[in-house]
């Protein structure tokens, strides 16, 4: 999904409205909706079981009234602070008002700052969820006066609520991710239609939260300019996921071997194994060593655990060889997690690049014992499709250069990693990102700093094996996995905080994210 300016959005609403004969109400009532929505799904994970909804006076306080009115007729208790009085409302907004007040639904008006000062002191916000319909992408600059005002309580009753923004928070710059003070900082954007360019700056995410665009329904042939990154939607990717046949069977979905685990890291290939299995994969098989085997049952108690040999705490080609049937009998091959830095290890890999498996992903130590030789992937093309799944550590060692100068410039590192390795890359950390050999770039932003612990890579790598192994090529199984992760870290977050939250924890919303992701596409 492309990235556009808040001028592009402006000429596509404009050229909806004047071609197509769509009305800007009717455009207004579909954000509105498409909010309420995104809301409800919100309070079942986070809890709470009040909305309130902060208006500004302009289009996005428009679509926070539509929004109102929706949860209202949901049965969900429901108020909107208006940071103006109705009569100063113009255009849709003013119909909006209108429909709110036919509806019933309670509001305040809060004019200025000691409105907001004493509001707060007398009715605070405990528990639900805040939606921030301050600003747009009209807007510029420092939020002043009364907006000010609002965007500070925002601030405070985000403390314990969650804050919803929409279309982007406000005091966010929509072209640059720039954000001025005072700033929203939401948990969601549904922004409206199309992500704006701001957001694919990496000094906005930290206001962005988890990133939904909705459709409201621009028709897509009238959408102005390109991106040179896109956004991995939930709208795109949800797509792949198709509906599986009453007669189906386990072997209709394929079947990933996982090969990793030694001294130490005997956890990272059960962590894969179930990423692969919650992710739909009919069979998983595992050759790990026999320290490995309590967290296979543990963690992936459905995966078939191959025990293999090991010399000196890792496996060897030998050993694997006479432990578990070919490779290239599988439909996908996952080879790294926990598998050892070493020259036994390399040779496992090269065997698996001649051609030894058809698919392949390769993270952890099968991207580290190739450090400083990414042309080496080009060989397994004759034969094999690959993905590296890097992360900013593994992606420095590949390209010979420093994890500064990765992250300093992240869209450039993954398009060279897949230009010069002719894989599929997917480039982990904040704002995952997935490149092509041909130079197009996918940005994620799902995901929050609680995934920032031990695991859920190999969670990631598992889950892009098994969605891979039920067909597909290999960039869409690669978006939707790295969506699906981010989304069932974002769950688990809004239900039990960051601090906790650990790569085990993934595999438990892992289909509750299917189902969020679902409500969009």
């Amino acid at each position: 999904m492309q990235f556009l300016s808040s001028e592009q959005m402006r000429l596509w609403d404009r050229r909806t409205i004047a071609e197509r004969g769509i009305a800007g109400l009717t455009l207004m009532n579909r954000a509105g909706a498409a909010v309420a929505g995104v809301v409800v799904r919100l309070l079942a994970v986070h809890g709470g079981a009040r909305v309130v909804l902060v208006a500004g006076k302009g289009n996005n306080g428009g679509d926070a009234l539509v929004a109102a009115r929706c949860l209202q007729a949901e049965g969900i208790r429901t108020q909107v602070l208006l940071t103006c009085t109705p009569d100063t409302l113009r255009g849709d907004a003013l119909l909006a008002m209108e429909q709110l007040q036919m509806a019933g639904v309670p509001f305040r008006v809060l004019a200025d700052g000691a409105a907001w000062q004493a509001f707060a002191e007398s009715d605070p916000v405990l528990d639900g969820v805040v939606v921030d319909g301050l600003l747009g992408t009209g807007s510029a600059g420092a939020p002043q006066g009364v907006v000010a005002a609002a965007i500070q309580w925002i601030q405070q009753a985000g403390r314990r609520c969650a804050v919803v923004a929409i279309d982007l928070p406000s005091g966010l710059s929509a072209d640059t991710g720039e954000a001025f003070i005072p700033v929203v900082r939401a948990d969601v954007t549904v922004t409206l239609a199309a992500p704006k360019t701001g957001f694919a700056e990496s000094h906005a995410w930290e206001y962005l939260g988890h990133v939904e665009a909705v459709d409201i329904g621009l028709p897509t042939e009238l959408c102005p300019g390109a991106s040179a990154v896109q956004l991995i939607s939930a709208p795109e990717v949800g797509r792949i996921r198709a509906r599986r046949g009453v007669a189906s069977h386990k072997g209709d979905y394929g079947h990933v071997l996982v090969i990793g685990g030694s001294h130490g890291l005997c956890s990272a290939p059960a962590l894969a194994a179930m990423g692969a299995l919650r992710c739909g994969a009919g069979l998983v098989s595992a050759a790990v060593p026999e320290e490995s085997l309590a967290f296979m049952a543990s963690l992936a108690p459905t995966a078939m655990a191959h025990r293999i040999a090991t010399e000196q705490g890792g496996m060897t080609e030998s050993a694997l060889a006479a432990g578990i049937r070919a490779a290239e009998t599988f439909d996908v091959v996952l080879a790294g997690p926990g598998l050892s830095n070493g020259p036994a290890t390399k040779k496992i890999i090269d065997n698996l690049l001649d051609g030894a498996a058809r698919r392949l992903v390769l993270d952890a130590d099968a991207l580290n014992v190739m450090a400083g030789g990414l042309d080496c992937f080009r060989r397994a093309m004759d034969g094999t499709s690959v993905i590296l799944t890097p992360h900013p550590g593994e992606a420095a060692r590949l390209l010979g250069t420093t994890v500064a100068q990765v992250q300093a410039n992240r869209v450039d590192a993954a398009r060279e990693m897949a230009s010069r390795s002719g894989a599929i890359v997917v480039l982990k950390g904040a704002g995952t990102l997935v490149a092509t050999p041909a130079g197009a770039v996918f940005l994620n932003l799902t995901g929050n700093p609680g995934m920032a612990t031990g695991g859920t890579g190999d969670v990631l790598a598992g889950m892009i094996a098994g969605i891979w192994a039920q067909g597909g090529d290999p960039l869409a199984a690669a978006q939707l996995a790295v969506y699906l992760h981010g989304t069932a870290g974002d769950l688990a977050a809004w239900r039990g905080g960051t601090s906790a939250l650990s790569a085990a924890d993934l595999g438990g919303w892992l289909g509750a994210a299917d189902r969020w992701m679902g409500a969009f596409a």
